[in-house]
């Protein structure tokens, strides 16, 4: 009798032990390939790609909202370098209808640009909770893919409007109003209404803005294929890359970064979206010359590109459906899939915009094909969306694991879940707590019953 009873104390024992381990955040995932991976509580997480390399800090990505003409959740997702999802930002179940652009700001709070139907919305997150802080709506700007704070109180906006309204525009926060814009209608000479798109729904498709310098901003302008940076005292232009259909330069590019080089060299790193590849221009003798490029590998109409302080790019491939790592010669070290239309991609802990290297400094040029991508196939995409929208955590930062509901049914396309709720920071830790008591009374009555 007391053997059978051993056995019972020590099954119960690693049983408990095991939840324990569960609940404390480890996981088991697959080497290089990751394709096949168990997250923490036990659920196949088929998100994970190629994970040839780690990085040292989470990583935060947009999905859009749509797939083709149909609507899907719009959201932002926490990945830890493992590809653990550590929260879901769901933005539909919020009233969103697109969820555009992250940027992590000075005080560890994260700036989110999105919409509802012709109004754009630009709130601040609190990456521990995932919940907004502060928003603002904005009726009179259809739709701002792009905000970003400078100057401490001032939000530098694109503005995607009708009736060839598309304009950029400055929003202080402590007036309370637009104190600036550009409206590319007014310069004719450089943007003429026969170019770029319909003049009365998509003209310009000005998707991105960023302040390069003390009162110069840089814009890209996707349906002339251009990337310019406009002096705000003038409003003049500084510089373009770039024509109207001149494809071999850009075609219909988005987010563009700015980087200097060592000794000062402009240099500009594109998601050169319908060329399919992601490119590198250093500006000299006052032209650009092309100095980088990484292309196949399935890349499919990236979106936006990252220089990453260790030299590698990181990517959010738009039809690709998936962020993805790249070394300056394009190998694949890290990937995580993201269905469907992934927008815009941050590695924390990096800053805002690109922060790494030049490939001229990193002594990397040319054209390179991109390789080592995992083998994903449509089936698998579906998985991984239906995984990501069961995640139950809006929790943004590392800690505490994300949560699934593995009950919950949900199609491709369907925007009907459950609203999310954020995860307690201390549940998990009481768990632990309980089956740790659980596994002491256990010990305790096993070890009485043997005495007798």
């Amino acid at each position: 009798m007391r053997p059978l009873v051993g056995l019972i104390v020590g099954v119960l024992l690693f049983s408990s032990v095991a939840a324990v381990g569960a609940v404390s955040g480890t996981g088991t995932y697959d080497g290089e390939t990751g394709s096949s991976a168990i997250d923490p509580q036990g659920n196949l997480n088929p998100c994970i790609g190629t994970m040839g390399e780690q990085p040292d800090q989470p990583t935060m990505f947009t999905i859009q909202g749509a797939r083709g003409s149909d609507k899907t959740v719009a959201m932002l997702a926490s990945v830890q370098p493992d590809g653990e999802v550590t929260g879901i930002y769901n933005g539909t179940a919020k009233d969103r209808w697109w969820v555009y652009d992250i940027d992590p700001l000075g005080n560890g709070n994260l700036l989110l640009s999105s919409t509802e139907p012709g109004i754009s919305i630009v709130e601040e997150l609190d990456p521990e909770t995932g919940e907004s802080i502060s928003a603002r709506r904005f009726e009179d700007i259809h739709d701002s893919h792009d905000a970003d704070l400078i100057n401490g109180d001032e939000l530098l906006m694109n503005d995607m409007s009708k009736e060839g309204e598309d304009r950029v525009v400055v929003y202080n926060l402590t007036q309370d109003e637009i104190v600036w814009e550009y409206r590319f209608a007014n310069h004719p000479e450089l943007f003429p209404s026969d170019g770029g798109g319909n003049y009365s729904e998509d003209w310009t498709h000005n998707n991105d803005v960023e302040q390069i310098d003390d009162g110069v901003f840089m814009v890209s302008v996707r349906n002339f294929d251009q990337v310019i940076a406009i002096n705000r005292s003038t409003k003049e232009l500084e510089w373009t890359l770039g024509e109207d259909n001149e494809y071999d330069i850009l075609n219909e590019q988005h987010n563009p970064d700015y980087i200097e080089s060592e000794n000062g060299t402009a240099t500009l790193l594109v998601a050169d979206s319908l060329n399919d590849r992601v490119v590198e221009y250093a500006r000299t003798d006052g032209g650009w010359e092309q100095t980088w490029v990484a292309r196949g590998g399935g890349l499919d109409e990236p979106r936006d590109a990252d220089r990453l302080p260790n030299g590698n790019t990181l990517i959010a491939d738009r039809r690709g459906d998936r962020i993805v790592e790249i070394t300056p010669e394009s190998e694949v070290v890290w990937e995580f899939y993201a269905p469907w239309q992934p927008y815009d991609v941050e590695r924390m802990g990096t800053g805002d915009e690109s922060t790494g290297p030049t490939m001229r400094d990193v002594g990397t040029t040319g054209t390179y094909e991109v390789n080592g991508s995992a083998d994903f196939a449509t089936t698998d995409v579906e998985a991984c969306y239906d995984y990501l929208t069961s995640v139950t955590s809006q929790r943004l930062v590392a800690g505490q694991a994300a949560t699934t509901d593995t009950n919950q049914q949900t199609a491709g396309n369907t925007t009907e879940i459950a609203a999310l709720g954020a995860t307690d920071d201390d549940g998990g830790h009481s768990v632990v707590f309980i089956l740790a008591a659980v596994v002491g009374l256990v010990v305790i009555l096993g070890f009485v019953w043997v005495r007798r």
